[in-house]
């Protein structure tokens, strides 16, 4: 979906979303929809955003109520970056309280291999493993784009 599309959809549904894979097949969408603790301006509280976690994968469905850093997209971006620029090398999201675990790796010939892990933050800890085949180079400016505008929206607060 074209930049402009996807931040008119967003203005929309007052949420922005980050879509790993393509949404017509296997993906994981990342719905940003707040800070959880907005009054607060320090690093540790302030940087928790509240994001819902779909996922679409072949024969799984999953739903979580999950928590975000912002900081820790904001890493995950970078390194996108750096692997968009040089056509390879890894990127990972991995987050806190373990929701998710995402790892993209560029092979010189643009090809990601794409491949995670979601937890429910349940006391059992239970575990989905996944991949998304069938991925390139030429998906990564638009998952760039979307965090960049969750940056823009929900910036970092507060020092480390």
């Amino acid at each position: 979906m074209a930049w402009a599309a996807w931040h008119a959809d967003s203005v929309r549904t007052e949420h922005l979303e980050i879509i790993v894979g393509r949404r017509s097949s296997d993906h994981v969408l990342i719905r940003v929809v707040g800070r959880m603790f907005p009054e607060v301006g320090d690093y540790w509280d302030g940087n928790w955003l509240t994001s819902p976690i779909t996922a679409r994968l072949r024969g799984f469905t999953a739903d979580l109520d999950a928590a975000l850093r912002g900081d820790e997209l904001r890493s995950f971006r970078e390194q996108l970056q750096c692997v968009h620029r040089k056509i390879c090398g890894r990127a990972e999201l991995v987050s806190t309280e373990e929701w998710i675990a995402l790892n993209v790796l560029c092979e010189r010939n643009g090809h990601l291999t794409v491949g995670g892990e979601l937890g429910d933050g349940s006391a059992t800890r239970n575990k989905l493993l996944f991949s998304l085949p069938g991925l390139d180079q030429t998906d990564l400016p638009p998952l760039i784009d979307a965090l960049l505008a969750v940056e823009q929206r929900f910036p970092v607060v507060g020092r480390l």
